[in-house]
């Protein structure tokens, strides 16, 4: 996917699982040469029949015709702009490669999706066979089947080698490795296999035929720019492959040469099944056989896979299409690209999203082409920023749906076949560019759900820590929550208590005030947070208080837009790294010490620096202040939700939730938060015993003394509670969905009267 390859739509080492279950068919003949899909030997009939195009021995239900994906109804062939969302192959407290998701979890996110007038997903790789027998079950019965865009899961650490050097992607291990991938996923997707248990991979019996709902074969994964590179230099002059259904042309570089063969091999396999559907490969940005000549970074303008460069022969009748994964706000061509940041999209506006779309879609002249990533996640932390704010991050759920729609109307007004949303549901595994580094254990990151890593907050399917609704702490002014809560410890201050409780992804904190309402603005709460020995008790943050022991962070709340929560300048780790050691940012040696007592605006880089090749500007080092604190409810039954809230206050009551990493944890799971960089010299780590909060309600002269804090305990945890919860981004791109229906793609629609008319 994105900003580097650690973001390679970071399935993490996920590779294939496979599929199920059977749904066959009735017999029934239908007119124009054709017939329907007949049950196999064994299987069970589905209540309903898909229309199957049969000529000359070759099954059809989805084909490239007339430089569009179309399916078969039974008696003609209908275009369709394809409407879909990527599904994750994850729960909670799970690794990818364990492949989690339960048949009911299918058959209720299928419910959903189709809810959301969606009507198609999109899979990475095989998946374990009760997926196949869900979405068969399904679209039993269903006029208006799921449809399903397969990926086939490339050996990515073949290719990339062990230092992301590139390897030669001819090596024969590795086309040995992705030709049985290729293999496997035909025969699950066709109901025909028997996979042994591999750690990472799916296994069990698959026997469930989804064949008829297969929109088509998106093959591999993005394409490192130094694998491409590796191949190419170690292949120069290589005649271009010429396969049985695919064909390299002759400007086909070494890598889209091997890619051909490899496009080859899945048509070989189908046909072993008598089908065919349409194929193509995963592409993004980075690999784009577009020039970019404003682009900084040196591997995102490197090389080419071109999809134009290859192509089907006469033999293979269901056509090829090309599909691209594409960002607002990834890579900085986008931002930094002229013509782009003056385009005009089809309603008049500056759209530079768009402006790429254009340039993409008249390179790729004949074929189809859909977008088969694209969105923006509703995080707490924040990785990049892109141009209209389509940042990666720090968009609240309302923001998220908002700008999908608005990407999604680009795709289609910009003559695409499709768009397919990243994502369905959150997945707590992921990792990116500027967390990667406090977010370890790597092998911990599915335990604990980190608000900070934009990766993880890409769907519309929240995936929250708790239960159920009822057994999550709403910042919402009521106490009911923390009434049924445990554990929760609490202690009395002079005129107020304080209560303090934690979930995998936040700790809370609730402070009740037993004099009357709480009057912030001319008076301020100040908290400090103890997790580790040193520190400093004073504050230039909190001038005048004493705290009883040093703080690693102290938190401000006074008003909506006045509060925010410091880090300890001798703990500030961001920088530490990118000013001390890197010298990316201003520093100075005072930082470098605890007991000066100053606490520093908590932040993360979004971008390093660099010159622009075109302009010769210099982009200088950039970040964004995330402790900054946002106030609201986290009511999802309230208008005014904010998913985004940290604090909230209603008249005695005033409740609080931080981020782990916001505290220093690089896993709550197992109470470890990073040391003292200063004194460890790098990112090491440390075990915290408990959070000493420490509050003081500065009112007058009163409450700058020091306090007794409550220091909060929990247990190591190794297992999961979670719930779903559909995000306001769903409901806002469901009306969207459901307006552009199965509208052909735009370049099929007929123009309005009054468009005509002008």
């Amino acid at each position: 996917m994105q900003v580097n390859s650690v973001n390679k739509r970071t399935l993490l080492g996920l590779t294939a699982v496979v599929a199920l279950l059977a749904a066959a068919t009735l017999a029934l003949s239908l007119t124009h040469g054709t017939r329907s899909w007949f049950a196999g030997p064994g299987k069970t009939a589905p209540q309903s029949v898909m229309p199957v195009f049969e000529e000359q021995g070759i099954k059809q239900t989805a084909s490239v015709k007339d430089g569009h994906l179309e399916v078969y109804n039974g008696t003609d062939w209908t275009p369709q702009f394809w409407t879909g969302v990527n599904l994750g192959a994850t729960t909670p407290g799970h690794a990818p490669g364990e492949l989690s998701p339960t048949k009911e979890d299918y058959l209720r996110w299928f419910g959903q999706i189709k809810e959301m007038h969606a009507d198609v997903i999109r899979v990475y790789t095989i998946l374990p066979p009760h997926f196949y027998e869900a979405l068969a079950e399904f679209n039993g019965g269903r006029k208006d089947p799921l449809y399903v865009l397969h990926g086939i899961w490339a050996p990515e650490d073949q290719l990339t080698g062990s230092g992301g050097e590139g390897r030669d992607a001819y090596q024969e291990d590795t086309i040995a490795v992705f030709k049985k991938e290729i293999q496997d996923a035909v025969h699950a997707v066709h109901g025909n296999f028997n996979r042994k248990a591999t750690p990472g991979h799916a296994s069990g019996k698959y026997d469930a035929d989804i064949s008829p709902y297969v929109l088509g074969w998106v093959v591999g994964t993005e394409w490192d720019p130094y694998t491409v590179k590796a191949t190419n230099d170690a292949h120069p002059g290589l005649k271009p492959f010429q396969g049985t259904y695919f064909q390299a042309n002759p400007e086909a570089n070494p890598f889209e040469s091997w890619l051909t063969q490899m496009l080859d091999t899945v048509a070989q396999e189908e046909m072993k099944y008598g089908w065919q559907h349409p194929v193509s490969f995963t592409n993004w940005v980075t690999t784009d056989p577009l020039t970019h000549p404003n682009e900084p970074a040196e591997n995102e303008d490197m090389v080419s896979v071109d999809p134009m460069h290859i192509s089907p022969r006469e033999t293979w009748k269901a056509g090829y299409f090309a599909s691209y994964h594409i960002y607002p706000y990834y890579p900085d061509l986008l931002s930094y690209e002229d013509k782009y940041q003056t385009y005009k999209d089809s309603t008049g506006e500056i759209n530079p999203y768009a402006g790429y779309l254009h340039d993409l879609r008249e390179y790729h002249k004949g074929i189809p082409l859909i977008v088969a990533e694209y969105g923006v996640p509703s995080s707490r932390g924040l990785a990049h920023y892109g141009p209209l704010n389509r940042n990666q991050g720090l968009h609240t759920e309302q923001e998220q749906g908002e700008i999908d729609a608005a990407l999604y109307k680009s795709i289609y007004n910009e003559n695409y076949d499709g768009a397919v949303l990243f994502s369905w549901q959150d997945e707590w595994f992921k990792i990116t560019w500027n967390t990667l580094e406090l977010d370890t254990p790597i092998a911990r990151r599915p335990y604990w759900r980190n608000m900070l890593t934009n990766e993880e907050h890409f769907g519309v399917l929240a995936v929250e820590p708790g239960k159920s609704p009822e057994d999550t702490i709403v910042l919402d002014g009521k106490t009911e929550d923390w009434d049924r809560r445990k554990p929760v410890e609490t202690k009395q201050y002079p005129g107020y208590n304080l209560s303090v409780s934690h979930d995998e992804a936040y700790l809370y904190l609730m402070l009740k005030n037993t004099q009357g309402d709480w009057k912030l603005g001319d008076n301020t709460l100040f908290l400090g947070f103890d997790t580790l020995t040193g520190g400093s008790t004073t504050a230039d943050q909190a001038p005048g208080v004493g705290f009883s022991s040093g703080q690693e962070f102290v938190m401000k709340l006074q008003g909506a837009k006045n509060s925010t929560l410091y880090v300890g300048s001798a703990y500030d780790y961001h920088t530490w790294l990118y000013g001390s050691q890197k010298k990316l940012m201003p520093w100075q040696e005072s930082w470098a010490h605890a007991e000066n007592g100053i606490f520093l605006p908590w932040k993360l880089p979004v971008n390093k620096g660099f010159v622009l090749p075109q302009t010769k500007e210099t982009i200088p080092f950039e970040d964004v202040e995330i402790g900054q604190l946002h106030q609201g409810t986290t009511d999802p039954a309230s208008p005014d939700f904010n998913n985004l809230a940290d604090w909230f206050v209603s008249g005695s009551v005033i409740e609080v939730r931080v981020p782990w990493m916001m505290l220093g944890f690089t896993d709550p799971s197992q109470h470890k938060a990073w040391k003292y960089p200063y004194e460890a010299g790098a990112l090491k780590f440390d075990e915290v015993k408990s959070v000493r909060v420490e509050p003081h309600w500065v009112h007058g002269a009163e409450g700058k003394e020091k306090q007794e804090p409550l220091a909060y305990k929990w247990n190591n945890w190794d297992k999961v509670d979670y719930h779903e919860r559909l995000k306001k981004s769903y409901s806002i791109l469901q009306s969207l969905f459901a307006e552009q229906g199965k509208q052909p793609p735009k370049d099929m629609t007929p123009p309005s009267p009054a468009a005509s008319a002008n």
